[in-house]
């Protein structure tokens, strides 16, 4: 039987104009871009909601670009905050398929599920984190958009990345579909003291995850960084690759990043970063070192400038040993060296690493000379992340770095 859906109080009510415009919208593309607590996330849960209630027997897919990120993010959003449980018949956590009482259903699964995307009939598609996917992704998901007798629409939710991206193309150059843009600083639902916080993020960074606006590194002092390519999806770093930490020393602000080298194409992954804040000692860092590297072997740890040997003995004396890095003296050459990494696109990025990334993306120059960025840097000290990368990474000749075989890296 049927339930009366007049009769269900829905649990999400758009907050703003721009959330409302995106779930009435029925053009055959739709893109909800916005910031940081811009309400992304339950925007698209309640699009796919309604599609599902406006159309009893509809077939949607609701996913990411990779289906282990889904369980926190957008299949919760959906089943805590956006439908009302007394509208689902059945949920089948392991299927990934919600069935309504209306016999609409939702399947919530990643595109790295081939086997269970290949012969969809899909009335509906909702993308979460649409940046995280490529152009192909979203042409075969709009292959499969061909469900008789409903409203076929694909429609996406995202941060802002660079205008290189096939969205920013896609959208706001060609036009091909409606967009609707949306800043955290205009949700009013948000505290004050987390608005007050965003506001002290820089660069390219605030200017994405405040503003929402689409922006490139123009300023930055990475802009050789291609995070289009760079910025990963996480996955198991294998056993048998070797580790590498880098270090910036401090009582207030220690920071570490952790990177491992695929030995085939001596490409390098950073899969862990460490801010723990003040109040730890050497042992306490050194023991969540050993947690982190736990079963993996750590051929070489760097870190601190030449003035610093003191701080690294007291490593030293701690079971893990921290060497001075490469051209210590010159911050502006290693520097050099890690832009010249990421020129190369040898340094990969697992895109759950928030601090790493908005280090990134936020760490710029102050002024340009004679039309060229150049020094100073802004306020580095605060870029404990940034230290610690070009501490280890410096230790590397991009150049003389083997890719495939038989091949080395020039630039």
């Amino acid at each position: 039987m049927v339930k009366d859906m007049s009769k269900v109080n829905l649990m999400f009510n758009p907050i703003n104009t721009t959330q409302q415009n995106f779930l009435n919208s029925k053009v055959e593309r739709v893109l909800y871009s916005g910031a940081f607590g811009a309400g992304k996330t339950i925007a698209l849960c309640s699009k796919a909601l309604k599609l599902s209630l406006d159309y009893p027997g509809n077939y949607g897919l609701l996913c990411r670009k990779v289906r282990a990120t889904l369980g926190q993010t957008t299949i919760k959003t959906l089943l805590e905050l956006v439908c009302p449980g007394e509208l689902i018949s059945d949920y089948n956590k392991t299927e990934g398929l919600v069935t309504l009482t209306n016999g609409s259903q939702i399947l919530c699964t990643g595109l790295d599920d081939p086997l269970k995307l290949g012969s969809l009939n899909l009335g509906w598609c909702g993308i979460d984190e649409a940046i995280e996917t490529t152009e192909d992704d979203w042409k075969m998901l709009e292959g499969r958009l061909r469900l008789p007798s409903v409203l076929h629409q694909i429609f996406a939710a995202t941060n802002p990345g660079p205008p290189s991206h096939y969205l920013h193309k896609m959208f706001f150059q060609d036009k091909r579909g409606e967009v609707f843009q949306a800043s955290a600083l205009d949700n009013p639902e948000l505290p004050e003291d987390y608005k007050q916080r965003l506001r002290e993020f820089e660069g390219t960074y605030y200017q994405r995850y405040v503003l929402g606006q689409w922006a490139g590194l123009e300023g930055l002092v990475y802009s050789s960084f291609d995070e289009r390519v760079c910025v990963i999806p996480r996955f198991e770093i294998p056993k048998q690759w070797l580790i590498y930490s880098g270090h910036d020393f401090g009582l207030a602000n220690p920071a570490a990043v952790f990177y491992a080298q695929d030995p085939d194409t001596g490409q390098f992954y950073l899969f862990n970063e460490y801010l723990p804040g003040a109040g730890f000692s050497i042992y306490d860092h050194v023991q969540r070192f050993k947690q982190i590297t736990e079963g993996y072997n750590v051929v070489k740890r760097s870190g601190g400038s030449h003035q610093e040997s003191e701080v690294r003995e007291g490593y030293i004396a701690q079971g893990w040993p921290i060497s001075e890095p490469k051209h210590s003296q010159d911050r502006r050459y290693q520097i050099q060296k890690v832009q010249g990494m990421h020129r190369l696109n040898k340094v990969f990025i697992f895109n759950d690493l928030k601090e790493y990334l908005r280090e990134k993306l936020s760490f710029g120059y102050t002024r340009k000379v004679e039309g060229e960025y150049d020094e100073p840097i802004v306020q580095e000290a605060k870029y404990h992340l940034m230290a610690a990368e070009r501490y280890i990474l410096s230790d590397f000749t991009p150049e003389t770095v083997q890719a495939e075989e038989g091949q080395v890296w020039n630039y």
